[in-house]
């Protein structure tokens, strides 16, 4: 069993964007119940290599476009992710209403600075990017962000509203290279982010959600 609150630590990067409203509409794999409700605001893609979790190391890739009205609120939504193991797969979708898919994922250091970071799934490359970072780190916590309306998920008749935070260190980082398979996942590479920023030595919370069926609250997951 697997259920939260899970402690997750590892390394990763964060691009941080505004993106245009037709390219999230037309690109952003936005599930049928946020369909409409875009609100624009901060939006931002992850590739993330988890050293512990509950359900052992995995890596995922994911998009947040930026904030959904739902519900009468205003709450980010994962949009697209993959994940690396079908543990992940499963918890996530059950505890908090991830839609996470199963990918393969193969991170390839090229020198001190830069590294590759590939995703592939049923013979295809969906994301293959050459990221560089700097030794600089400087310790973060998100609980200091304007991030934190937290993530609306819907699965099995149920949304999922969850407010994960973290701590870790981030420095400077930027993209070289990259293509991505705009049929499987959203093709950031064509917008400039906002932000890069490389994610080390971090420890991310993710919590009981608050799971609301018709409208009315449940309560807590288990």
């Amino acid at each position: 069993m697997a259920r939260p609150p899970w402690t997750l630590t590892g390394e990763g990067y964060i691009f941080l964007y505004r993106f245009p409203k037709a390219f999230v509409e037309e690109n952003g794999f936005i599930p049928d119940y946020l369909q409409g409700k875009y609100r624009g605001g901060f939006g931002t893609v992850m590739l993330v290599d988890y050293h512990q979790s509950p359900v052992g190391p995995y890596r995922e890739v994911l998009f947040i476009p930026g904030l959904f009205e739902h519900a009468g609120r205003k709450l980010y939504s994962i949009t697209k992710i993959y994940v690396s193991t079908i543990d992940s797969v499963i918890w996530g979708q059950d505890n908090w209403g991830i839609p996470k898919e199963l990918a393969e994922f193969t991170i390839t250091p090229i020198n001190a600075h830069s590294e590759r970071f590939q995703v592939r799934h049923e013979g295809r490359t969906l994301v293959n990017l050459i990221l560089n970072s700097r030794a600089l780190r400087v310790p973060v916590n998100t609980r200091w962000s304007p991030l934190q309306p937290g993530l609306i998920q819907h699965h099995q008749g149920s949304d999922f509203v969850t407010r994960p935070t973290g701590k870790g260190k981030i420095g400077l980082a930027s993209i070289e290279d990259g293509k991505i398979d705009a049929s499987n996942f959203p093709d950031f590479g064509q917008i400039n982010p906002l932000a890069a920023i490389r994610a080390t030595d971090f420890t991310l919370q993710f919590p009981v959600p608050e799971i609301i069926q018709n409208g009315a609250k449940r309560g807590t997951k288990r």
